[in-house]
């Protein structure tokens, strides 16, 4: 039975279940693999050879989609509502889509907050000045709806006030949160995990490094041997700087220069 990935105690190890199951090969299980020994250094290297594995599907491009669509939904706010006034017979569901637009934002900013104060990065300074003005159309379209409900009483007016008067408030509790971020120096992306395994490598001790790298040279050889990669890969991998493996086949062998001949 195969061991599920990053349960290798070495890159010899994962090299000899490939061969032996005839199981799929990863340069990024076999670069994590030689770290093994090294539980912090591992956990690094897994996460940035998790990130080339990745592929982005459907899915997660609607998923961004979304994303956008839900930030900046708000901008719209005001237009609806005055079409909603105005007009008696569309009010109903105009207000509706405003009151899913408010909902959704609300949704949107307060796993914001949970992100940056769970350590992730914070809002841009771009999406802290969009806060801002959302904060103001939402305002606007507040004060519209509030207005319309004293003209002629009806509940579901002022719940949808209730709502974007919360899309008000969750806008300036974002900006306030990314200021307070900003204050503790609290970057605006997250560090590619590959770049912390550059890091890390660059500290890591000459005994280690050998150590790693005579792992990986003895893993690669059974690999080529056993045909399951090829003496070009052995090649190119034996070039590759300690804690690069992984990115740098990933990227030779979708190289066009290779993929023409």
């Amino acid at each position: 039975m195969a061991s599920p990935p990053g349960s290798f105690s070495s890159a010899a190890a994962y090299a000899d279940s490939v061969v032996r199951a005839a199981a799929p090969f990863r340069w990024s299980e076999l670069e994590s693999s030689a770290f093994s020994r090294l539980p912090d250094l591992h956990e690094v290297v897994a996460a940035a050879g998790a990130d080339l594995d990745r592929t982005r599907n459907g899915m997660d491009h609607a998923r961004d989609a979304g994303w956008l669509l839900v930030l900046f939904a708000p901008l719209a706010l005001p237009l609806l509502v005055i079409l909603a006034v105005k007009y008696g017979e569309t009010e109903l569901w105009l207000s509706g889509i405003a009151g899913l637009i408010s909902a959704a934002h609300i949704a949107l900013r307060a796993a914001e907050w949970r992100r940056t104060r769970a350590g992730g990065p914070r809002a841009t300074p771009q999406e802290v000045v969009l806060a801002v003005f959302e904060a103001v159309f939402a305002a606007v379209s507040a004060g519209l709806v509030a207005v319309a409900a004293t003209m002629a009483a009806s509940p579901w007016r002022w719940l949808l006030c209730a709502g974007l008067a919360s899309v008000v408030a969750v806008c300036l509790v974002s900006v306030r949160v990314a200021k307070q971020a900003a204050e503790r120096g609290v970057p605006t992306s997250r560090r590619p995990a590959f770049e912390e395994v550059v890091s890390l490598v660059a500290e890591m001790s000459e005994q280690d490094r050998a150590a790693v790298r005579d792992d990986l040279d003895l893993a690669l050889e059974r690999l080529a041997e056993a045909g399951v990669i090829s003496g070009a890969q052995l090649a190119e991998a034996h070039r590759s700087p300690l804690g690069s493996l992984a990115r740098r086949l990933w990227a030779w062998e979708r190289s066009p220069a290779r993929q023409t001949r």
